[in-house]
């Protein structure tokens, strides 16, 4: 996983990963500031073999990338937004087959 201790995501939050088993990650946003953490609702799995990071985010943007399985369903490409609290799904793109 990643140990990051200055914030990298969403302006003042870092951004953690650890896995959690084969090909599997989990992750959270954690406020650099109050220490609240707040997990993706969800593991993420089977992303393609040309991606070596399935997460994609910027220190400057509430936009979280994740490529993969979503809990071991679906697999593709989605766009969260981070409000501070939550990730809100605001669009995805299915694999094709």
């Amino acid at each position: 996983g990643s140990l990051v201790t200055t914030p990298d995501f969403a302006g003042h939050f870092i951004f953690a990963t650890w896995g959690c088993g084969a090909s599997c990650v989990m992750a959270a946003a954690i406020d650099a500031k109050t220490g609240v953490v707040t997990r993706l609702p969800f593991a993420v799995s089977n992303w393609p073999l040309d991606v070596t990071e399935p997460f994609g985010y910027k220190r400057d943007s509430r936009l979280l990338i994740v490529r993969g399985s979503r809990d071991e369903k679906g697999n593709g490409i989605y766009y969260y937004e981070f409000a501070g609290h939550g990730f809100k799904l605001v669009s995805e793109t299915q694999a094709k087959p």
